[in-house]
């Protein structure tokens, strides 16, 4: 039980740092690309290299592609058709509900923070699913322990920041956070029971639905929000490059 308790220990650590310090606009944007380089390294160095298990399945059977072409071909399209969905989803429920005249940016930074939220759950849930069924002191268990570890910091501190920029307080900062700490460790103690009734290729779908979410919000909202400001545009260049060599680092070759 130790290890579900450091999970949510750093995950926690990790999400209070940004409510200790006293944030101006100019310090704010530039926490942020930080957390869009880390939010960027985890969609393209992590959540989509998930899905390549399931094309190269697919075209390893040369039969499928000559005698079942059609199907093959789906059959290699459905999880990008589920990013795609993912993408189009939050910009569709943005647009559609959340978008208002008078306060479009208020509007639209709350509903980015709901899908940072929404796509970082996704991912701790089934990272936690995945750890619980090798949860037995391992090798291959203990491996995936430092990996979950290694993350939970740094997606904490991320989706502070863009709660922050959200204009939540403070003491709601911190609720969503504690809230996002237990998802890692309540996936791990469901483990098995949820991939014996869920299988292989609903988390793979999931993974792409929570990657489609992240390519928009990075996208489509933190980068243009990042940059909106010429000022301090090396600085923010450079941090945008460090999340993402931080993530790259945490999945290096192999990973």
């Amino acid at each position: 039980m130790w290890d579900l308790v450091a999970i949510f220990t750093i995950a926690l650590v990790g999400g209070a740092v940004p409510l200790l310090v006293r944030w101006t606009d100019r310090s704010l944007h530039a926490a942020l690309a930080l957390s869009t380089g880390l939010f960027l390294g985890a969609v393209f160095l992590h959540l989509l290299p998930t899905l390549t298990p399931v094309v190269d399945s697919h075209a390893g059977h040369d039969h499928g592609a000559h005698d079942h072409g059609g199907h093959a071909h789906h059959g290699q399209s459905l999880p990008w058709l589920f990013v795609l969905l993912g993408a189009l989803g939050v910009y569709l429920f943005e647009a559609l509900f959340l978008r208002t005249h008078d306060h479009d940016d208020k509007h639209r930074h709350r509903a980015v923070s709901m899908a940072a939220m929404a796509g970082l759950s996704v991912h701790a849930f089934t990272a936690g699913i995945s750890y619980g069924l090798v949860r037995n002191g391992t090798d291959g268990g203990q491996s995936l322990l430092v990996a979950v570890l290694a993350h939970k910091g740094f997606e904490t501190f991320s989706l502070a920041n863009v709660f922050w920029l959200a204009g939540l307080g403070r003491k709601a900062i911190f609720w969503l956070v504690f809230a996002f700490a237990c998802v890692t460790p309540v996936g791990s103690l469901l483990g098995h029971a949820l991939a014996d009734s869920m299988g292989q290729g609903s988390f793979t779908l999931l993974h792409a639905v929570a990657a489609g979410t992240f390519l928009f919000v990075c996208m489509g909202e933190l980068l243009p929000e990042v940059f909106h400001h010429r000022e301090d545009s090396s600085i923010k260049v450079g941090l945008l490059a460090v999340g993402v060599a931080l993530m790259w680092f945490l999945h290096g070759p192999g990973v």
